[in-house]
């Protein structure tokens, strides 16, 4: 464990040990716990099970692709002081909009009808508003500058847009848009240190709207060179195999989703059957990926798909396996230059690797854990005083004993694990370097206000959390 392993796993970390009189020492400690009990799951075998193995492997891939990003991408990035200054501009332009959305071109085109005949866009949205729930989170706040990195095309249809004006129909992926700006204003008046940090946020944004400009570019001549094909029998199979695990009978019945396909044997069930489940769905150059290759690479990221209408849903389907095969392409590009060999990409596959090793020797512990209903039973008796309501009332046993229950649980894990931590401690010899430990601590202040929050990373090959680190779970560790 390196120092910046530490410092980064810390700065990321749980807020529970940020309150503590000596937090980074407190950190380290849990940090050792974990690669002590993924040594112990490693001899176990556990980097031999699916759980570990594809995770790791699929890891691996987001951060060579990430290195692929840096290398094709980032490096090919400029930025002049005269695009800041244009970039500053456009952040400092507020925007305020409102929009209305149909699923369907025919929906759209009602709305666009009424507004000619002299409905008021006030009055269609709080109609909106009071016909679908969520309507009345169609709206936003934002910068030109931000609104052209979230979202580049919608910026450029209604840059022309002046304010209190509707917009015409705009399509977007997943419906259509008719949209009101409300108002747009600058900030008159800035003080120099609101400028300087406007600067550096301009040049951030830009960096990324650029780069996400060439990241699209790349991305599409990669897919136009393997002209991926993808098969109608093996996106109903798959598309059938989905809604078997995410929608409700009725409504498979109602979108006319077939729970079976047909044989030479006769109908055979979608899900039971391997044989669908190995048939071709998309050729990309002289590879063939089946159903079953998408599945083990949906099951480890479980993307939401749309359930909004069957035409909405067979979409986001079509588009969860282009990712796959846009995945797959980077990945395969990353690998071919050998970039997940990279020091640094290597030492950061290693700590999500150790993560999920310990996350598997963890479980193995939990799995042990039993709490038979005369324990539940006993502790209950034993304190029966303790559970009382708002009235002083004692509570009976049947409101208290599953709320108990996971107290005994988690009592039992603790001592388990404080069990196995005594033992790997002999088998497995821990040094750490208190000089460094000291002068490091010295620079991390304590935090007794910490909250917690999770860094996420949405994007990539594999969505997660942004940085591994330690398991909030210790808060209860005793």
């Amino acid at each position: 464990i390196t120092v910046r392993d530490l410092l980064d796993s810390y700065e990321f970390g749980p807020a529970f040990v940020k309150r503590q009189s000596e937090p980074l020492r407190t950190h380290l400690q849990f940090m050792i716990y974990e690669r002590l009990l993924a040594l112990e799951g490693e001899r176990q075998g556990a980097d031999t099970t699916a759980f570990v193995r594809e995770r790791a492997r699929a890891l691996e891939e987001d951060l060579a692709v990430a290195e692929l990003y840096r290398r094709r991408v980032l490096s090919n990035v400029s930025v002049t002081e005269a695009d800041v200054d244009t970039a500053m501009v456009k952040a400092r332009t507020n925007l305020r909009l409102r929009w209305l959305f149909r699923e369907d071109r025919l929906g759209a085109g009602s709305v666009v009808r009424e507004l000619a005949f002299g409905i008021s866009f006030d009055s269609l949205y709080e109609r909106d508003r009071n016909q679908e729930e969520g309507a009345g989170e169609r709206s936003l706040e934002t910068t030109l500058l931000m609104l052209e990195r979230d979202n580049p095309e919608f910026a450029s249809r209604i840059s022309s847009l002046r304010s209190q004006r509707v917009s015409e129909r705009i399509e977007g992926p997943d419906g259509f848009y008719i949209v009101r700006l409300d108002e747009v204003w600058q900030n008159p008046l800035m003080t120099e240190s609101e400028m300087r940090d406007l600067r550096v946020t301009a040049r951030k944004i830009l960096v990324e709207t650029r780069a996400d400009a060439i990241a699209r570019g790349y991305v599409r001549a990669q897919m136009r060179t393997a002209n991926p094909v993808m098969k109608a029998d093996g996106f109903n199979i798959l598309r059938a195999y989905i809604a078997d695990r995410g929608l409700s009978r009725d409504t498979q019945v109602r979108w006319e989703i077939p729970r079976t396909f047909m044989t030479e044997a006769g109908p055979m069930p979608i899900v039971s059957s391997g044989e669908f489940l190995d048939r071709g769905l998309v050729r990309v150059g002289r590879e063939e990926i089946s159903v079953r290759d998408y599945i083990r690479w949906y099951d480890i990221r479980q993307f939401q798909f749309d359930r909004r209408s069957p035409e909405a849903f067979a979409s986001s389907v079509k588009r969860s396996v282009w990712k796959m095969v846009q995945d797959r392409l980077l990945s395969n590009e990353a690998y071919h230059l050998g970039l997940h060999r990279v020091p640094e990409v290597a030492h950061e596959a290693s700590k999500w690797r150790a993560k999920l090793l310990y996350l598997a020797a963890r479980a193995d512990v939990g799995r042990m854990v039993t709490v038979i209903d005369s324990s539940v039973l006993a502790a209950y008796t034993a304190g029966k005083g303790k559970y009382r309501d708002a009235q002083g009332n004692v509570l009976p046993f049947e409101e208290v004993k599953q709320g108990l229950r996971y107290e005994l649980l988690f009592e039992e894990e603790n001592a388990l694990l404080k069990k196995s931590l005594d033992r790997l401690r002999k088998e497995q010899p821990v040094l750490v370097h208190e000089d460094v430990l000291t002068r490091v601590s010295a620079s991390v202040p304590r935090e007794s206000g910490a909250v917690d929050v999770v860094w996420y990373r949405p994007g990539g090959t594999f969505p997660r959390v942004a940085f591994p680190t330690i398991d909030e779970r210790w808060q209860s560790f005793r």
